[in-house]
């Protein structure tokens, strides 16, 4: 029975004094009542030494485990978790959580005990009980009999870890170093057999200090709180004169009469294990909401960051609820005036609602994919300005110096979940309500922008195209070139926004693809005639081609500008037997295309005619022949020679 068995407890930082009373029920300490006058109390108590030391190395950072480090059972578990009981000391290292899946943690526990103390049959005996009326009290359960005195520290190191660092590995380093504190000859100056290199990386680590030492500076760093572990025992003292309760043996009042108040049942250990996993859960779901807010991406687009903050308020909300449900029904059921079975429906109606731990880790998902692919888009444009608030925005295109700006504009960041609505609507609902058990609408994380392999494979062509554009037209001082949220649910994932003058232009513009190569339809000696075919999947209208050719190997592009109606065009004066490069791109608002591939092509040579050759003279006039020119000139031919001489004086 839970009414007539010795507890021992563990204190937590609490004032236990031996002959005071206990509510186990509320684990409560009811100070100013007691069987006994003060002198009395005093009087025959036995003492005994109980010196030990003991050193521990951790790195979880778990509930369970901490609990187990500060031998706390499993029913203080549950009321600490509820908030009935409040730690100091020592003790205030359960409160200590990492923040960040990012953080690497290692702890070093330092455990002393000095002296127990305990009252006798000359306090306990059958007449030695002065002050009778404190058992019809009934707000007590037990009285303290026994006190363990000692000391506790926990030395807490954290570290960030990056994306290109193992967290394990870096953890294991830490330990091994600890590992090298020499703890036999703790009480003097501790000196650390450490390389420069674990020296420095031991360092990286912060140092957070919960104990039950008052110190005149809490250590900041490892070499600081090695030096700080080296002095504990001294200030503890010689005869263990500042040491504090640290655990305490509890003796049931019904046991000395039975009119007192009596714990009538414990909290079993499986439904203390359910109440603690959710609770883990929740803290393990808000430090990883936590690491997706202090994202580049949350950062610089508000909707991704107060999606977040809404949900992880939630979340903090529905924690928070459930701790005062356990304060509430702890007490009740412990004094018999509940069942458990009223815990273990509460925990069903939790594991039954929006705020399971599936539904939130598929939430949880479903924002790191978002994230993931909107950094991926900006990874690829990290050369454009990340714009982050609309008044940025508004600034930059009233600017008079933009005559245009083009806007990668993300349109679904803000897109509204259903999940979020339902999580709203049950946080709001009160804990009497009747509530049938949540079903997701299974659609539902599907419609995500983020998870459509279409919208996926659209939005990544306008990010190259975007691209393109800016490469093409980013020099150009009246085009600014910018990456923003700007809701439309008329755009899945993406579109492009052009502003001129300050006005919006299109907020779904096409812009100009890259053209299709020239089409070389006929090469000769001294020019070259081309044709024009529209881009792929580009149905507006070009405003003016242009063309840029250049020698080969020549530093230099010669530029023709067209008509944009034009399909068909000529370059000429060009040198014959000479290889030329040409590529071409054409002018539309507010910029140019991409230029298309470059295209190689060689004028026809057109050779020289022979010398000369004398046949015979004249009085007035002279004969000669020569070779014919052998001109390729395709479809041409050679229309007349021309001749020359000049007069020789001896």
């Amino acid at each position: 029975m839970a009414d007539s068995k010795i507890i021992e407890m563990a204190c937590l930082g609490r004032p236990f004094q031996l002959g005071m009373l206990y509510d186990c029920c509320r684990d409560d300490l009811i100070p100013g009542f007691t069987f006994w006058d003060s002198e009395i109390l005093k009087d025959k108590i036995s003492v005994q030494n109980q010196a030990n030391t003991d050193f521990k190395i951790f790195s979880s950072d778990s509930t369970e485990d901490k609990s187990h480090a500060l031998h706390v059972s499993a029913s203080l578990e549950a009321s600490f978790l509820s908030g009935l009981v409040s730690v100091k000391g020592s003790a205030e290292f359960l409160n200590n959580k990492k923040k960040s899946m990012k953080q690497s943690r290692v702890t070093l526990q330092y455990r002393a005990s000095t002296h127990f103390k305990q009252l006798t049959m000359d306090h306990l005996g059958t007449g030695n009980i002065k002050h009778q009326n404190v058992f019809e009290q009934g707000f007590a359960t037990h009285v303290v009999t026994a006190v363990l005195y000692g000391a506790q520290a926990f030395f807490v190191f954290d570290r960030e870890v990056s994306s290109s660092e193992k967290e394990q590995k870096i953890s294991g380093n830490l330990q091994d170093a600890i590992k090298k504190i020499p703890f036999t000859t703790v009480g003097s100056k501790a000196s650390l057999d450490l390389t420069e290199e674990e020296n420095m990386e031991a360092n990286k680590f912060s140092c957070t200090f919960h104990g039950d030492f008052s110190l005149p500076r809490n250590p900041v760093t490892f070499n600081d709180a090695i030096q700080v572990c080296a002095e504990l025992p001294t200030i503890l003292g010689k005869n263990g004169e500042n040491a504090v309760p640290m655990t305490v043996w509890l003796f049931p009042l019904v046991k000395l009469d039975s009119a007192a108040g009596k714990l009538v049942r414990e909290i079993s250990i499986s439904l203390v294990k359910r109440c603690k996993s959710v609770l883990d859960e929740l803290d393990g779901f808000d430090m990883r909401c936590q690491d997706l807010i202090k994202t580049d991406v949350s950062m610089k687009f508000s909707e991704i960051e107060n999606k977040l903050k809404k949900f992880r308020g939630l979340c903090s909300k529905q924690k928070l609820v459930f701790q005062t449900i356990l304060f509430q029904l702890l007490p009740k059921i412990r004094g018999g005036e509940k069942e458990e079975e009223a815990l273990a429906k509460a925990l069903i109606s939790l594991e039954q609602s929006p705020f399971h731990s599936n539904l939130i880790n598929a939430y949880l998902n479903n924002r790191d994919r978002e994230i993931n692919l909107v950094e991926s888009y900006l990874k690829k444009m990290e050369a454009v300005d990340v714009i982050t608030s609309s008044i940025e925005l508004e600034k930059l295109t009233l600017d008079f110096n933009n005559e245009y700006v083009v806007v990668f504009a993300l349109s679904s960041l803000e897109q509204n979940e259903k999940y979020i609505l339902d999580l709203e609507e049950f946080s709001n609902k009160s804990s009497s309500d009747e509530m049938s058990p949540y079903k997701p609408e299974p659609s539902s994380a599907s419609q995500q922008w983020f998870n459509s392999n279409e919208v996926k494979a659209l939005t990544r062509q306008i990010v190259q195209s975007f691209l393109d554009f800016y490469e093409a037209n980013r020099h150009r001082e009246n085009v600014k070139f910018c990456i923003a949220s700007i809701p439309d649910t008329n755009s899945a994932g993406a579109s492009v926004h052009v502003y001129q003058d300050g006005k919006l232009l299109s907020s779904q513009f096409q812009l100009p693809q890259k053209p299709c190569d020239p089409v070389i339809t006929r090469v000769e000696h001294d020019c070259v005639h081309l044709e024009f075919k529209p881009a792929l999947h580009d149905t507006n209208s070009t405003e003016s081609h242009r063309i840029l050719y250049q020698k080969i190997k020549s530093s230099d592009w010669n530029k023709v500008d067209l008509d944009g109606n034009l399909t068909t065009a000529t370059i000429k004066q060009l040198k014959a037997d000479t290889v030329y490069q040409l590529k071409c791109t054409y002018l539309r608002r507010p910029g140019t295309s991409p230029f298309s591939d470059v295209v190689q092509f060689k004028t026809l040579p057109c050779s020289l005619p022979g010398p000369p050759e004398f046949r015979e003279a004249e009085l007035h006039s002279i004969s000669v022949t020569w070779k014919r020119s052998a001109s390729f000139v395709r479809n041409g031919k050679v229309l007349g020679y021309t001749a020359s001489s000049y007069s020789v004086h001896s």
